[in-house]
């Protein structure tokens, strides 16, 4: 059986194996955070009333400022609930709650601000990129769209833009609003590490890794970019290097059981002939047809989907 780096892959396989490959890293790229004792947990909520609004927001802002996000959504979550129509409180809420992994609550809490702040930039932005995270890519693009057309100078809509349009197999696009993120911050690590992502989905893992090197090498860069670099590099066949990586933020037993699953997933006869496959030519759908459209090139519903957003991408 020929190794990974012997047998090349052609753009459609690697776009499927990198699909599967990201799913490695998700169980140890999300946490959670632990509220303690039901007592504790009382004596916290008491205590939080009795702190006035000013004293809560200067707390919230400067948990936001520290990246403290599970300090953060307990004091944003206060002034929200507090009022509920306070359209930067929910905002940071929501923000707040999507950097701890709790997407779905926090889309519940932009689900009402929408409603009563539906013309407000912030919100619709900040709705977007939560959408986005949700894998709610058709919502999130309409958002992310009049956001930028609110906020032009806000290179965060733009990536989160670029996001949802990979997550909607529209490679070309996504890379273009990248770009555009690009142009307003450049150099910003967060773009380059969707930017490269975005390379790798549509099979080009050489500019991928060019692109997730420049991200890396940034000392802004996070846990994501490495990872995803680790991922690519794993694809390529350089397992030392993707092990090394990848044991930058996890935990070695971690990071090498990940490593081992991509190698072992990639010499696989089985999996080969499952490749070979999906790689057979698509039959244009109706709606693309009767329109004079190719049908677009995407992974399989069953793999895009299994890509959590905040594993994959950086939405700031």
């Amino acid at each position: 059986m020929k190794s990974l780096v012997e047998t090349p892959l052609s753009r459609r396989h690697r776009h499927r194996w990198l699909a599967a490959a990201t799913l490695c890293s998700v169980v140890a790229l999300t946490g959670c955070a632990s509220t303690g004792s039901p007592d504790s947990a009382t004596a916290m909520e008491q205590a939080q009333a009795r702190i006035d609004d000013p004293a809560l927001r200067g707390a919230a802002v400067e948990s936001t400022k520290t990246q403290d996000y599970v300090a953060a959504a307990a004091y944003w979550g206060t002034l929200y609930e507090r009022n509920p129509d306070q359209a930067d409180a929910a905002v940071n809420y929501s923000r707040a709650l999507r950097q701890i992994g709790s997407v779905a609550q926090a889309i519940g809490v932009m689900q009402r601000t929408h409603i009563t702040n539906g013309s407000n930039a912030d919100v619709l932005a900040e709705y977007g990129k939560v959408l986005a995270a949700g894998g709610r890519a058709d919502q999130a693009a309409a958002m992310l769209n009049e956001a930028a057309r609110l906020s032009p100078q806000d290179w965060s809509v733009r990536s989160a833009l670029g996001v949802a349009l990979d997550q909607m197999g529209l490679y070309d696009a996504a890379r273009q609003s990248y770009e555009e993120a690009l142009a307003l911050s450049p150099g910003n690590p967060s773009v380059l590490t969707n930017l490269g992502l975005s390379h790798a989905l549509s099979g080009d893992l050489d500019n991928a890794e060019r692109t997730l090197r420049q991200a890396v090498a940034d000392s802004r860069a996070d846990a994501h970019a490495r990872q995803n670099l680790a991922i690519v590099l794993g694809l390529k066949g350089n397992f030392d290097e993707a092990t090394r990586l990848a044991r930058a933020d996890l935990p070695a037993n971690v990071a090498d059981g990940n490593i081992a699953y991509l190698r072992d997933m990639l010499s696989q006869p089985a999996l080969w002939q499952q490749m070979k496959e999906i790689d057979a030519p698509a039959q244009p759908s109706q709606d693309d047809s009767s329109q004079g459209r190719p049908a677009r090139d995407v992974a399989p519903p069953d793999l895009v989907s299994s890509m959590p957003p905040e594993t994959r991408t950086s939405i700031r």
